[in-house]
């Protein structure tokens, strides 16, 4: 079945088929004889019925015809009413102008069409009642159609919508959704912190002030959706608080594409999004040198240990981009490998990408590794991370974190290969854990490896906080408990932590490689550390439930080796500035390479001969002296150093 250019299938506001046809060329005739009977009116000559009804009868037949002609040529009845607009108005007025032209012309030559000697007179008003009737018919046409599809979509009524930003980006989102009918959204306010713009109307819809009418005005239209529409002028803190006033209030937020979609008015409305956690971090995103990042990856042999965790594949993602010569993906967990393979497959550079199984404590497994390659580059991800089970296995501790690090970086510099980036923790800092101590001995020997004459490795350590997101974070399983409507346990009240997103952070060990020249411990502006029970309550809220009433926060207690406050330097380190805002050098002690390795191999020999735990933490903290443990077991040993101490 062929179907004419102006149906839409499924457009239930279209005019369409012969009827539809047929009944817009009626009406309109039907003003065509209402125009010529007003302007008659209107001009004083109803007295040109007296000079006999078949005259005007004739003349009025012909003007008709002339009207449906006109009508018929500028195809004024092919509209689709959602669409109708300027150029549908457009036609109309030809097609009235035209008719009205020829019919003048036609009284010149034959005067009984209209018998009087205001002839121009009757017809321009008769012209301009005819258009004012027939556009401002389309003009409800297309208003009836908007209500009706701004209060509903596929039956169902759409959602009361307010847009943050009575600027040029709200603007255009409205027009966006309006255009776009396959959405649930109904806009009914906006909110702008511009007073200038306040008690207006933006595209019809009023604007309000959000710091005095917020919660009255969302009660008042039953908003149950905020967008935020506003470019970068709009503050980190202005931001956030826009959304805990929503988060309070039960509305749900999302937010626009990047600026630059909408200079390209390439925005559409399956782009607009959720917020999420790293959406409410008090600092924008970290912006790299990405430049520098390629020319130092393009073309190189790369190898990433830890690979299927979340960091480690996140790297291997981001150094792709770069298309380096090989990629070499290592990780002893076969089946997160195995998907992180897969996952890369159907991307045209992931022929670059080589995965293998390796345990970094293998050292020669990862020695024929380095033989088999030319490796340029070592991101070095692979690691024990979760503090509770490193308290209670320090060994293992040992094994993956110190003797894996020291395999890896005496590799690397025997292999001469050009730069090696360590993945560290700010759980380094003062470590009050051994998983901490284990990462914080990690960078003693890699550091110092870097000093030692003969080598020309540079070995460089990043530091940041937690990630958004990854494997064993609070954000996943606090979401886990919420879509279970299970209590969300904290384990204090008071506890803070760092946080940043993965591809912040691995854009931060991409650049060190690149900024780096050896030594360094890079370390990243992080913002205010975010207090975990305030995240509790925001993640619940984000979900649509009531903290404490819907969904219960538990305080667990602090799990082994946790502390209340994470630190990115130690007591005795200080900063120096980079290039990047964002990225400081920590001002680190520099140690001996041979003391620490005498060191670090007899804490291995302890690990892998099976000495007690006890045993190999103590000399854990003879290494780091900064480590003292917190609610631990091996607290003990802290009391016994100091009472030593003290008798000394």
């Amino acid at each position: 079945m062929n179907l004419p250019l102006h149906y839409l299938p499924g457009n239930d506001t279209a005019v369409s088929g012969n009827a539809s046809k047929v009944m817009i060329l009626c009406v309109d005739l039907f003003f065509a004889f209402m125009s010529f009977s007003f302007g008659l009116l209107l001009t004083d000559n109803m007295e040109i019925y007296n000079q006999g009804i078949f005259l005007v009868s004739i003349g009025l037949i012909v003007l008709l015809a002339l009207r449906g002609l006109s009508f018929y040529i500028f195809k004024t009845y092919l509209i689709i009413i959602r669409f109708a607009g300027l150029k549908d108005a457009r036609n109309v007025f030809m097609a009235v102008l035209t008719s009205s032209a020829a019919f003048f012309i036609a009284t010149l030559f034959f005067p009984t069409l209209l018998k009087t000697d205001d002839n121009w007179k009757i017809i321009v008003v008769d012209a301009v009642l005819l258009i004012a009737l027939s556009g401002g018919f389309r003009l409800a046409l297309r208003t009836l159609a908007d209500l009706n599809r701004g209060r509903m979509h596929n039956g169902t009524a759409r959602i009361n919508t307010a847009i943050f930003g009575a600027g040029e980006l709200g603007a255009q989102l409205y027009q966006v959704l309006r255009q776009n009918v396959n959405h649930d959204y109904r806009v009914v306010a906006y909110f702008d912190d511009n007073h200038k713009v306040h008690r207006k109307h933006l595209n019809g819809v009023p604007v309000f002030n959000p710091d005095k009418s917020f919660r009255e005005i969302v009660k008042k239209y039953d908003i149950k959706t905020a967008i935020i529409a506003i470019g970068p002028k709009l503050t980190e803190e202005r931001r956030i608080a826009f959304i805990d006033q929503c988060l309070e209030l039960k509305v749900k937020v999302k937010k626009v594409p990047v600026t630059e979609a909408w200079l390209r008015n390439d925005l559409q409305v399956d782009k607009l999004r959720d917020i999420k956690f790293e959406d409410l971090l008090n600092r924008p995103a970290i912006s790299l040198s990405l430049n520098a990042i390629e020319q130092s990856i393009k073309g190189k042999t790369v190898l990433v240990t830890g690979c299927a965790g979340s960091i480690g594949k996140e790297i291997v993602r981001q150094c792709l981009r770069f298309e380096p010569h090989l990629l070499i993906g290592a990780d002893i967990a076969e089946t997160p490998l195995a998907e992180t393979a897969l996952s890369f497959q159907k991307q045209i550079k992931a022929r670059r990408l080589k995965t293998v199984i390796a345990d970094v404590r293998d050292e020669e497994r990862m020695r024929r590794l380095f033989e088999a390659h030319r490796i340029d580059y070592v991101f070095h991800a692979a690691a024990y991370k979760h503090v509770p089970i490193m308290e209670e296995y320090p060994e293992e501790a040992i094994k993956t974190n110190v003797k894996g690090t020291y395999n890896l970086a005496r590799l690397s510099s025997e292999h001469k290969v050009g730069k090696f980036v360590m993945v560290s923790t700010d759980k380094a800092v003062n470590p009050s854990n051994v998983m901490g101590a284990s990462k914080r001995i990690a960078e003693l020997f890699v550091q110092s490896l870097n000093n030692r004459s003969g080598n020309s490795t540079q070995f460089i350590t990043t530091r940041f906080g937690n990630v958004l997101g990854s494997n064993g974070s609070v954000i996943p399983i606090f979401r886990r408990q919420i879509e279970k409507r299970q209590p969300v346990t904290v384990t204090h009240r008071d506890i803070t932590r760092y946080f940043m997103t993965i591809p912040e952070a691995c854009q931060l060990v991409l650049e060190a490689g690149s900024m780096g020249n050896g030594g360094e411990i890079f370390i990243f502006d992080m913002g205010k550390p975010v207090r975990i029970y305030d995240l509790a309550e925001k993640m619940i809220q984000m979900a649509g439930f009531t903290p404490g009433d819907e969904i219960e926060i538990q305080i667990t207690g602090l799990r082994p080796g946790e502390k209340l406050t994470e630190e990115l330097l130690d007591d005795g380190e200080n900063t120096r500035p980079t290039h990047h805002k964002k990225i400081k050098i920590a001002s680190v002690r520099e140690y001996d390479h041979n003391s620490v390795t005498i060191a670090i191999l007899r804490l291995i020999d302890l690990a892998y001969d099976g000495a007690p735990a006890r045993e190999i933490v103590r000399y854990m903290k003879d290494l780091v002296p900064e480590f003292t443990s917190m609610n631990s077991t091996f607290e003990e040993l802290d009391r016994r150093k100091t009472e030593k101490g003290s008798q000394g």
